[in-house]
């Protein structure tokens, strides 16, 4: 009888394989043992152990006036934090993205936040988001919540590059089947395995939607860009691949989700975007009015510190000039990892799946009990479908001889 008390919509809702949960069963086994090893949450830290931070984020966070901390942010944000937000993402392209497309940025309550708004109001009920079949599992909540389900294309082909043929393949049938596509694509620094696309993957992509979009069927694109600032790539070139935009469709929709919560180590703030662009002025009126709607149906406004921090330094040179200072130290640390453990799995004959930047790093597995056998090792990592994903962004490097030596005992 008292199971009734739940809505029939929601009754199949379990939490399953929480990646946060994971990392607290990590951090208690750690307090018994000195030998523990957690790859588990996204967050960078420092060899030492403690989390990145960036100290004129630290030291903007608590020189924040009343105002800037306990006051409700606006709806549709501050305009150095919607400004800024926007010449970040898209870089020494900026210009080029505004002289080409109409645009609009919604602050949202982290990358989550922004996808989670993208997947309710494209998408009928039922319908289906087409993504890579390695994906951060998150999303499936999301898509839950939205009333709708994932496709999956396959992310590589037999040379582990960008598998155009698959994603042609099922964007053009799920085209056909349903008259609407979606597409989410977390690109660069794919979550879980480091993939980067290329600039000619983007260009493929790109020709791809056009062909469906001149069928009449309404195409979505969204791009989850939280990592976008850890490429092994310098930042400027990272955005390069954002001028394949310049050939969309008139009538596409993109969705370019900022994540505050990764750019600037700002994790527990919850403060992101979603940034719509087309070069229709009617789509993005579209995009403005369902957005703003849901940004106040669902969670009234965002973070009123993390916008007033992002938005100072977004706004001051000299802030953006110690803020870029500190993400040339940020990177070299994942830089470091990352190229240590390419190197020690080549060493020791760990396949591993190409890591071209950002947090993770992913192994392909068919141990069905991989995660509980790494566990009576005391290492824990992140166990998703045919593969682990270890996150080197809070691995210490003299951490990772041995991890490898385990992985590849037991993968």
């Amino acid at each position: 009888m008292h199971s009734q008390i739940v809505g029939r919509h929601a009754e199949s809702k379990k939490l399953q394989s929480n990646i946060l949960q994971i990392s607290q069963e990590a951090k208690a086994m750690k307090a018994k043992y000195d030998d523990v090893i957690d790859a588990t949450v996204g967050m960078l830290h420092h060899e030492e152990g403690n989390v990145f931070k960036y100290q004129v984020v630290e030291n903007l966070l608590h020189h924040l006036s009343d105002a800037e901390i306990y006051h409700y942010a606006p709806v549709r944000g501050t305009k150095a934090y919607s400004e800024g937000t926007f010449d970040w993402v898209f870089g020494k392209h900026s210009e080029l993205i505004k002289k080409h497309f109409h645009y609009s940025v919604i602050p949202t309550t982290g990358g989550s936040g922004a996808i989670s708004n993208t997947f309710y109001n494209f998408n009928d009920s039922g319908q289906k988001v087409l993504l890579p079949n390695h994906y951060w599992t998150p999303y499936e909540n999301f898509a839950f919540e939205a009333g709708i389900k994932l496709e999956t294309f396959l992310m590589y082909d037999d040379d582990n590059n960008f598998n155009v043929a698959d994603f042609r393949d099922k964007a053009v049938r799920l085209a056909n089947e349903q008259k609407r596509l979606c597409v989410l694509l977390n690109d660069p620094c794919n979550n879980p395995t480091g993939l980067c696309m290329t600039n000619e993957d983007w260009r493929e992509v790109v020709g791809i939607l056009n062909q469906i979009a001149k069928t009449e069927v309404p195409v979505i694109l969204i791009q989850d860009i939280a990592y976008i600032d850890y490429q092994e790539k310098e930042a400027d070139v990272s955005r390069d691949a954002f001028l394949a935009y310049l050939d969309l469709d008139p009538a596409i929709l993109a969705v370019v989700i900022f994540s505050g919560s990764k750019t600037f180590s700002l994790y527990g703030f919850r403060i992101g975007a979603q940034i719509g662009l087309s070069k229709t002025k009617e789509i993005v009126d579209h995009f403005i009015r369902v957005g703003d709607y849901s940004v106040r149906g669902r969670f009234s406004s965002v973070s009123q510190p993390g916008m007033s921090i992002i938005g100072k330094i977004f706004s001051d040179k000299n802030y953006m000039a110690q803020f870029q200072g500190e993400l040339v130290e940020a990177r070299q640390i994942l830089k470091d990892r990352g190229g240590l453990f390419v190197a020690e799995a080549k060493k020791q004959g760990l396949a591993i799946l190409p890591y071209l930047g950002g947090f993770f790093i992913s192994i392909e597995t068919q141990n069905k009990n991989i995660f509980q056998d790494l566990v009576n090792e005391h290492v824990f990592v992140i166990p998703m479908e045919g593969l682990i994903r270890i996150a080197v962004s809070s691995l210490n490097r003299k951490d990772i001889p041995r991890l490898v030596t385990i992985l590849k005992k037991h993968i």
